[in-house]
């Protein structure tokens, strides 16, 4: 009996990892470390997000998320809404600008 709770315990565990997905984003239009600390923190209150990383120099970043609670869609939706442009979706022109000076490209880039 003891090895039949184990045996299920141990797929309901494997079957919950599957459902964790990472992500790159390419996060162009971050300018300094306010913006970088701006995405992090929406993208970690988005239920369902586990893990967010921001490269600043590399503009770029990575998410980890479980599936079934968010997809990337979503995640790239949230950090659009607060004005930054990711992967191929550009940013919400509102709330760009709405973003402080240092956080918008310069002109001529």
């Amino acid at each position: 009996m003891k090895s039949i709770i184990s045996i299920i315990a141990i797929s309901f565990l494997i079957s919950c990892n599957s459902d964790t997905k990472t992500a790159e984003l390419k996060l162009g239009s971050m300018q300094c470390m306010m913006c970088s600390m701006t995405v992090e923190e929406t993208v970690a209150d988005l239920n369902g997000v586990s893990k967010i990383v921001v490269d600043l120099k590399g503009k770029s970043g990575k998410v980890t998320y479980k599936a079934s609670l968010i997809d990337l869609p979503t995640i790239e939706k949230a950090i659009t809404s607060i004005g930054y442009g990711v992967n191929d979706k550009e940013a919400d022109p509102d709330a760009y600008a709405n973003l402080e000076l240092c956080c918008k490209i310069p002109e001529g880039q």
